[in-house]
C-alpha cells in the first residue's frame, strides 16, 4: 500500500505538517496530563472487548475458534478467473473480457451477487475521497450469467432477475435463479478502458513507455462467513478487501514489450528471445545482479521475439492469489537475481525466489541497487515470519508519475523514482511493499474496514529488517515519534474504524501505520519475546489464504501470552486513549532516604520499568505490572533507605519502547 508518507502528503497533511499541529496544541500546555492536573481527569477502567454478534455466530457454528485460529467449519467462497486484455499503449487503453467461474461454499441463498468495477473510481460523476483523473472509467460492453446474456437496468428501475445495475465502483448482478449452496456461476463479459495516468496513486502509466495495470477487471466482492456480501465502494482512500481465486492470463502487447505480472510465465520460450532466455537462467541461481535487458537491448529490439501481425500474447497461470497485477514496457532496465527463502513448498530443499527490477535510469538512477533491497527484503521477512514466500518470483516496478511511495500486489509492486532522496528511503518502501506478499496476500484482512491488520504489521516487518541494514539506530522508535505526538495532542482517532471514515489530515496514516506499529512493539514488551514471535507466527500460518479479523488477531495473541490483554486492546485499538508515565516527586532525605514518586497521567494503562541510579546501589531496576494502575492506583511510590546514597537519576522505560505520548518527564532529574 502507499507508504505513511504517501497517505499524509494525499490527504494534505504532510510530516512537517503533523509536528507543527502537534507542536502548536501542545504550547505552555505541558501536555495532556499536565502536572498541575488542571488538564488531567480521573483516569476510566479499561472495559472489557465486547465480541460483536457476527463473531459470536461464527464462533457457535464452529466457522472460527475462541483461541484466535479457523474453525473446523471455516469456510470462504472459491473461483477462477480466464483474463484476456490488449494493450495499445499509443493510446492507452485496454480491451479486455473476464470469464468467472464462481463456486458458492457459504450456507445460504443469494438472489443477487455483488462485484467491484474499481476502474469505475475516474468515471465522471462516482464517488471518491479526493481528486482523481477522470477518463471515463469502464466501459462494460456485455455481461451473461450462465451464458444469459443479461440488460442493464435504467435510471430509477429497481433490479429484477435477469438484470445488473452499475452505481458508481460496484455492480449488482440478479441471475435468472439465486446463488445457492454448492453452486457455480459463470459470469463473462467484455469491457475496455483508457490507463490513466496516476489512478489513485496505484496504477496507471509513465509517458506511454511504462504501464503498470491494476484494479483492471471486473472482480467479485467478498461474500464471508461474516456479514455475507461486502460491497464496500472504492473512494481512493480505503483500499481491498479480495477474495482468493485462480488465475489464467492472457495479456497482447506489440513486439519488443515486455510484461511481467502475478503468476507464472507458461510461455517464456514463445515471447523472449533466446539471449533473454539465457540470462533469466543464470539469474535463476545468481545471488548477484544479472542485467536481462539494458538500453542497448531495448534499442536493438533483441529482447522479445518476433511477433507475426506485430502482437506479443504472454500467458500466466496464478493460484489461490487475492488479485492480479501486470507491468509492460518497452524502455526499462531489466535487473535479476534470485535469493534463498527457506522451504515453501514442504520438500526440504530451500527454495529460490526470483527477484526482478525494472526501472529506467534516466528517471530513477537511485534504483541502481533497488535490486539488493528487495532480495535482503526477501529473505528477512521469510526468515522473521517463519512463513517462506511461496511465490516464483517478486518484481519490483519504477513508476515514476504513477506513484510517489508505493503500491502492493501479489509477486508485484510499483514505486516512485526516490528522486533526490537516498537510498535507504528507497530500501523502506522496497520493504514495506514486498512485507505486503504477507499479510494481506497471503493473510487475507479486510484492509478497508481494519487497514491497521496489514499496515502496521508490515511498518513493523520494515523497521524490523531496516535495522539489519542500518543498524545503531533503533527504527522502531523513530517510527513511533508521529504517533506518539499525534497522541500528546489528543489528535488520535480509533483503529477500528473504516478506513474511508477518517477526518480529513494525519489521522487515517497514524492509526493504520505508526500507530499499530509502535504498539506491536509495546505488546512484545508486555508478553516477551518469545511468545509474540510464537503468536504473530501462528496467526500468519493459521491464516494463510484466508480472512482474519481483529478479534482473531487479538484471541491469537491472547493464546500464546496465557493471559487477558483487553486492557490493551480496548485501551489503544478501540479507544485513543494516551499513556504518559511521569517522574513525579523525588524527595531525598539524608537521613531517612528517599521517596521516589512515579505518576501514571494518562488514560491508557501500561506496565512500567524504572530504573534509578544512586550512589551507593549503581542501577536499580523496579516493575510496576499494569494491574497496579488497573487497581485504581494514579501513582506508585519508590522507597529507597538511606545507605543506598544519593538518588542520581530516576528513568521510566529506559528501552523507550513503551508508547508513552511525554516522554519529556520520564526522567529525574529534568534535562
Amino acid at each position: 500500500m502507499p507508504t505513511i508518507q504517501a497517505h499524509l502528503s494525499r490527504a494534505k497533511a504532510p510530516a512537517a505538517l503533523l509536528s507543527a499541529v502537534c507542536a502548536f496544541l501542545l504550547i505552555d500546555s505541558g501536555g495532556l496530563g499536565a502536572q498541575d492536573g488542571r488538564l488531567r481527569a480521573r483516569r476510566p477502567v479499561p472495559p472489557p472487548v465486547v465480541t460483536p454478534q457476527f463473531m459470536e455466530r461464527a464462533y457457535q457454528r464452529g466457522w472460527r475458534s475462541e483461541d484466535g485460529a479457523p474453525g473446523e467449519g471455516y469456510w470462504q467462497q472459491g473461483g477462477s478467473y480466464e483474463l484476456r486484455a490488449r494493450l495499445f499503449p499509443d493510446e492507452a487503453r485496454i480491451e479486455g473480457s473476464v470469464r468467472i467461474l464462481y463456486a458458492s461454499q457459504a450456507p445460504g441463498r443469494f438472489p443477487t451477487t455483488w462485484l467491484h468495477l474499481h476502474q469505475n473510481l475516474h468515471a465522471a460523476g462516482a464517488p471518491r475521497k479526493e481528486a482523481t483523473e477522470v477518463t471515463g472509467g469502464i466501459e462494460v460492453s456485455s455481461v451473461a450469467v450462465d451464458g444469459v446474456p443479461l440488460e442493464e437496468a435504467g435510471d430509477g428501475e429497481g433490479l429484477r432477475a435477469p438484470g445488473y445495475r452499475i452505481e458508481g465502483t460496484l455492480m449488482e448482478i440478479a441471475p435468472e435463479e439465486p446463488l445457492e449452496p454448492g453452486d457455480t456461476m459463470e459470469i463473462a463479459m467484455d469491457f475496455e478502458f483508457e490507463v490513466p495516468g496516476s489512478g489513485a496513486g496505484r496504477m496507471g502509466h509513465s509517458e506511454r513507455e511504462v504501464y503498470f495495470v491494476a484494479y483492471w477487471f471486473p472482480k467479485m466482492a467478498v461474500l464471508d462467513d461474516l456479514r455475507a456480501w461486502n460491497p464496500d465502494p472504492y473512494l481512493a482512500n480505503a483500499e481491498f478487501y479480495d477474495g482468493f481465486a485462480d488465475y489464467s492470463v492472457e495479456i497482447s502487447v506489440p513486439e519488443g514489450w515486455t510484461v511481467m505480472a502475478t503468476g507464472d510465465l507458461e510461455n517464456a520460450q514463445e515471447v523472449f528471445a533466446t539471449r533473454t532466455l539465457e540470462r533469466l537462467a543464470e539469474a535463476e541461481n545468481s545471488d548477484d545482479k544479472v542485467v536481462i535487458a539494458d538500453r542497448t537491448d531495448r534499442e536493438a529490439g533483441s529482447v522479445t521475439r518476433d511477433a507475426p501481425g506485430g502482437w506479443l500474447t504472454y500467458r500466466f497461470d496464478a493460484s489461490q492469489v487475492r488479485d492480479f497485477a501486470w507491468t509492460a514496457s518497452n524502455v526499462q532496465r531489466w535487473d535479476a537475481a534470485s535469493v534463498e527463502v527457506g522451504d515453501a513448498d514442504g520438500d526440504d530443499v530451500p527454495d529460490r525466489v526470483l527477484v526482478h527490477s525494472l526501472w529506467r535510469p534516466n528517471r530513477a538512477p537511485l534504483w541502481e541497487e533497488q535490486w539488493q533491497y528487495a532480495r535482503q527484503s526477501l529473505e528477512h521477512h521469510s526468515r522473521y515470519s517463519a512463513l517462506p514466500y511461496p511465490w516464483p518470483h517478486m518484481t519490483s516496478v519504477e513508476g515514476a508519475d504513477i506513484i510517489e511511495g508505493g503500491m502492493e500486489f501479489p509477486m508485484l509492486t510499483v514505486m516512485g523514482s526516490y528522486e533526490g532522496r537516498g537510498e535507504q528511503d528507497l530500501f523502506n518502501v522496497t520493504s514495506h511493499e514486498i512485507g505486503h506478499m504477507w499479510i494481506p496476500m497471503i493473510v487475507g484482512a479486510n484492509e478497508k474496514r481494519y487497514a491497521w491488520m496489514d499496515e502496521g504489521t508490515t511498518t513493523f516487518l520494515e523497521a524490523e529488517s531496516r535495522m539489519e541494514i542500518w543498524p545503531g539506530v533503533d527504527h522502531h522508535r523513530v517510527e513511533a515519534r508521529g504517533y506518539l505526538q499525534l497522541a500528546q495532542a489528543g489528535l488520535e482517532t480509533s483503529m477500528m474504524r473504516h478506513g474511508d471514515a477518517y477526518p480529513a489530515g494525519p489521522a487515517y496514516g497514524v492509526a493504520s501505520y505508526l500507530k499499530p506499529a509502535a504498539l506491536l512493539v509495546a505488546l512484545r514488551e508486555v508478553v516477551g519475546v518469545e511468545a509474540f514471535e510464537a503468536a504473530l507466527r501462528a496467526f500468519l500460518a493459521e491464516w494463510a489464504y484466508k480472512h482474519p479479523t481483529p478479534w482473531d488477531f487479538f484471541n491469537t495473541f491472547e493464546r500464546f501470552a496465557q493471559r487477558d490483554l483487553d486492557w490493551f486492546w480496548s485501551s489503544f485499538y478501540f479507544e485513543a486513549w494516551h499513556m504518559d508515565h511521569a517522574v513525579g516527586e523525588v524527595r531525598i532525605d539524608r537521613d531517612s532516604g528517599a521517596r521516589i514518586v512515579i505518576e501514571d497521567r494518562g488514560f491508557a494503562p501500561y506496565p512500567a520499568t524504572v530504573r534509578v541510579r544512586s550512589s551507593g546501589e549503581g542501577a536499580l531496576e523496579y516493575a510496576v505490572p499494569v494491574e497496579h494502575w488497573l487497581d485504581g492506583n494514579s501513582e506508585y511510590v519508590i522507597e529507597l533507605p538511606a545507605s543506598a546514597g544519593a538518588v542520581l537519576q530516576v528513568e521510566i522505560d529506559p528501552r523507550g519502547y513503551a508508547p508513552d505520548a511525554d516522554r519529556s518527564n520520564n526522567i529525574w532529574p529534568r534535562g
